[in-house]
């Protein structure tokens, strides 16, 4: 379970295995599991970190298509449950688990819907029939969901208020039908609509257009909190800082911010708002 507060209650023992993409995310979760007192056994399938590397009681780096590797990994140390955390490129990784081993072309070739979230739900079924559960990534990242708020930055104006509110809707519908979850409009009109290239390209591609825009980050309706728990970082308020966008609405409770101080400061030099909007909770794992 997750508590109300939003601190995860079902860490279990023994060894953990991580699953690790690019960013943060997966080290801060590697430290908090190792806090716990649990041995992390982590496989790195995207992106690089020797901070992560040094936190991990057993470290090993492969391709994304080698599901064989990461299944003997994760079999020889005894992993029962795992944490997926980290950026994975989308728009490629159909085509490199083709050219990986049989596990992971076979598993690709049963998925008709490639979107997001049915696509890691199928991996945590199978992983299930190997007697591995994916569990919640607020096990261990409950104290990196806001309240609701202003986290950082000037008040809004009455125009980015609205902007706000209808970003917000425009979003968790797109996000509903597994599109992107980020949005960049400005004064009522939709500048970008995030797909595969991912948040800070998708701030690029919107924030060009026009200076002073707001940018929308939502969770899925029905997000399942073992996958990709939307998150932000400093990296994020640098992004928008770069094409002078104006503001940053997220879900409070709904949303991981890493490094909450240094948003704070790299927002509060940018003139950048940073706010927490007041969302439903997530819901437990299913």
């Amino acid at each position: 379970m997750v508590r109300a507060d939003g601190a995860g209650t079902d860490a279990g023992t023994g060894a953990v295995g991580l699953l690790a993409g690019d960013g943060r995310l997966p080290e801060l979760l590697a430290q908090a599991a190792r806090l716990g007192g649990r041995p992390v056994i982590c496989v790195q399938m995207a992106g690089a970190s020797p901070v992560l590397e040094s936190l991990a009681e057993v470290f090993v780096r492969l391709e994304p298509g080698d599901w064989e590797g990461l299944f003997q990994v994760w079999r020889a140390h005894g992993v029962r449950e795992v944490l997926l955390a980290g950026r994975f490129g989308r728009a490629d990784l159909p085509a490199r688990l083709q050219g990986g081993g049989e596990a992971a072309r076979t598993f690709l070739a049963r998925q008709p819907d490639r979107r997001d979230q049915r696509f890691l739900e199928a991996f945590a079924a199978m992983l299930g029939g190997m007697g591995m559960r994916v569990i919640d990534q607020r096990t261990y990242a409950g104290n990196l969901l806001p309240e609701p708020g202003r986290l950082a930055g000037p008040p809004l104006s009455a125009e980015e208020e609205r902007d706000v509110a209808l970003g917000m809707g425009v979003a968790r519908t797109l996000a509903e039908q597994d599109v992107g979850q980020t949005l960049i409009l400005k004064s009522g009109v939709i500048l970008a609509v995030e797909a595969a290239e991912g948040t800070d390209a998708a701030i690029r591609r919107g924030g060009e257009m026009a200076a002073g825009a707001v940018v929308v980050k939502v969770s899925r309706p029905r997000q399942d909190p073992r996958f990709d728990v939307p998150t932000i970082g400093p990296e994020t308020v640098e992004t928008m800082a770069a094409v002078r966008a104006r503001a940053l609405a997220v879900e409070a409770g709904r949303t991981i911010v890493l490094d909450r101080r240094a948003v704070a400061a790299a927002a509060e030099k940018a003139g950048i708002t940073v706010v927490a909007v007041d969302a439903p909770p997530l819901p437990g794992v299913p």
